[in-house]
């Protein structure tokens, strides 16, 4: 079943509005209010936490419009799951691109964004709590994400998987084997 453009569209959109209202306001909030509930100031000036903020959220940007594409049109699926329920699940195992450096690119965006708006918003908890939500969201991709990629691509999987780290970028990117 071929996903037609608008379908790619929607899903595209619909992503990038949980990610900025859901997400990145919701990152902003449990951190400003544990930042007032322990008292804590900001962590940084204002012209150097606005531009390291600016800095990382168009890093996060670029990571997770960058995976989000080669979802979309390489692994013709959307980025959308929910415990390893999948909106429109990739029919193809996308292995290029920045998934070709980590496989989990969109979540090292997210990151990016999550400690962009912990600066913008001067929060010490912001920063404390963007990498304890790496830790959880790597539980999470491995628990729920991996199985299902694993179901559906099988030893194309498993051989992706075991030269491409789950969070952490390496430098040369992966090429898989010829067939």
């Amino acid at each position: 079943m071929a996903m037609g453009l608008k379908k790619a569209v929607i899903g595209l959109a619909l992503s990038v509005v949980a990610v900025a209202v859901f997400l990145l306001a919701g990152f902003w909030f449990l951190a400003t209010l544990i930042d007032r509930a322990l008292g804590w100031g900001p962590i940084l000036g204002t012209p150097i936490s606005q531009v390291l903020g600016a800095t990382a959220l168009l890093i996060g940007l670029f990571w997770v419009t960058w995976s989000y594409s080669y979802l979309v049109f390489v692994g013709e699926g959307l980025p959308l799951e929910w415990f390893g329920v999948a909106v429109h699940p990739t029919r193809v195992l996308v292995t290029t691109g920045p998934y070709a450096y980590v496989r989990n690119p969109a979540v090292i965006g997210l990151l990016f964004m999550g400690l962009g708006v912990a600066c913008v918003a001067h929060s010490l908890a912001g920063v404390i709590l963007a990498p304890v939500i790496g830790v959880l969201a790597a539980g999470y991709l491995v628990v729920f994400e991996e199985k299902g990629l694993a179901r559906r691509f099988g030893g194309e999987y498993f051989e992706y998987r075991r030269n491409v780290p789950l969070l952490i970028p390496k430098l040369a990117p992966y090429m898989p084997a010829a067939k």
